[in-house]
């Protein structure tokens, strides 16, 4: 089985440390009053920022964002436990050098330093589907609903990992945790 894993806000917890960096930003650097909508999917929503301090920030504060987000529990558990059993592990990360310098280079220091087994990294996509063909991918677990949509309509199985932005939607599968995951796996194709 091949299993296509988004990074950010499914295998490490970016999404809080993006929050917690653009309240400060906003409070230290522009003087604001910090974030106004924790729960926007859209940062300039959450922020009340005009366009153009999405762009600031990010370029400022985004590289060390995606190096210190916090590992989601049981990530590295059980990525590891379906690789060892013989799955092909992809990672397909939406991020994009247009605020990184090398993002393959710190998606790969970052899954290496976790100790997480993985055997491609795709960085820079689009909205995930090719890569998903491409790699004959079975099941694609990711946070963004427009992506899963993407990959569910070339008929790839597809789980929503539960973030904050996305309570509202029924379309697809939902896991809140990695232990769902596995137990998803297990039950749907080892059973």
């Amino acid at each position: 089985m091949v299993i296509g894993i988004d990074m950010d806000d499914t295998i490490c917890s970016t999404n809080e440390l993006i929050i917690k960096e653009a309240d400060r930003y906003d409070r230290e650097v522009l003087g604001g009053s910090g974030v106004k909508d924790e729960t926007a999917y859209e940062f300039t929503e959450m922020m009340g920022w005009q366009k153009d301090m999405k762009g600031k920030f990010f370029k400022d504060r985004l590289e060390y964002i995606m190096d210190h987000a916090e590992i989601k529990e049981g990530a590295q558990e059980i990525i590891n436990k379906l690789h060892d059993e013989g799955n092909k592990i992809i990672i397909i990360s939406f991020r994009k050098d247009k605020y990184l310098k090398d993002p393959y280079k710190l998606t790969v220091d970052y899954l290496d330093r976790h100790g997480i087994k993985y055997d491609k990294v795709f960085v820079n996509t689009g909205t995930k589907e090719d890569e998903c063909k491409e790699n004959n991918v079975t099941l694609f677990i990711d946070d963004k609903e427009s992506h899963c949509a993407d990959v569910a309509n070339e008929g790839i199985d597809v789980l929503l990992f539960t973030n904050a932005y996305n309570h509202d939607e029924k379309k697809f599968n939902r896991v809140d945790n990695w232990e769902q995951i596995y137990k998803y796996i297990e039950e749907k194709y080892y059973g």
